[in-house]
């Protein structure tokens, strides 16, 4: 958190040049940064004013305690003692603190430690900068090869050369079955008579061929 607030807001200016006339875009064509309007300032300051007393509130349960006719006191909750309570919200004071200094130290007061400190740890930080190499060893185990998978076996296999290649071959079927048949409407009359007395004769030696039977 802190170090965005230093890497924002302090050190040399990272974005687009400014130019005579006070204008500057950068590739995405925003302009030289400014504050939020008011209707989205308020609400952040607010915000910001409520984390940093927010957590008096839990001190000594008083909040727990004005709550209780609404939700029941818990029962079976061993609350922890005062002391304990500040002791914890100590520590997690210290913590913040701590890392302010760090991000006021690496980012502002020396910001070529840090390339200092990750030249200096090598292969370590290189490690942790990957995020131990998580995403990319479950990118090698499963998403490259269901990608392939999906490219070879379903979308070349499957796909074309199963789904679309019957569908294509029903398709040349049936253009290859009509092409034949069109052949037959030649526009001959006297082809459509023989075809006609061919046909009958078929029909008439079937049924006395069945009469004789």
């Amino acid at each position: 958190m802190f170090r965005l607030l230093y890497m924002t807001f302090f050190g040399d200016y990272r974005g687009a040049q400014v130019d005579a006339h006070g204008h500057g875009h950068d590739a995405h064509g925003h302009g030289e940064p400014h504050e939020s309007p008011m209707v989205m300032l308020v609400p952040l300051m607010i915000l910001a004013a409520l984390s940093l007393v927010g957590g008096l509130v839990g001190i000594g349960n008083r909040f727990e305690h004005f709550l209780a006719p609404v939700f029941g006191a818990p029962e079976a909750v061993e609350a922890a003692s005062r002391g304990t309570e500040m002791l914890l919200m100590g520590v997690s004071v210290a913590v913040a603190l701590s890392g302010w200094w760090l991000a006021y130290l690496l980012y502002y007061a020396r910001p070529e430690l840090p390339q200092k400190i990750a030249d200096a740890l090598g292969g370590f930080y290189q490690t942790v900068a990957h995020k131990y190499y998580v995403d990319e060893i479950y990118a090698a185990v499963f998403v490259k090869p269901l990608i392939d998978g999906s490219t070879r076996i379903l979308w070349q296999d499957v796909d074309r050369k199963i789904i679309d290649a019957a569908v294509n071959d029903a398709g040349d079927g049936a253009r290859h079955v009509s092409d034949e048949a069109r052949h037959m409407q030649s526009g001959n009359i006297r082809s459509y008579a023989g075809w006609i007395a061919a046909g009958s004769a078929v029909v008439i030696a079937f049924m006395i061929w069945m009469g004789v039977r």
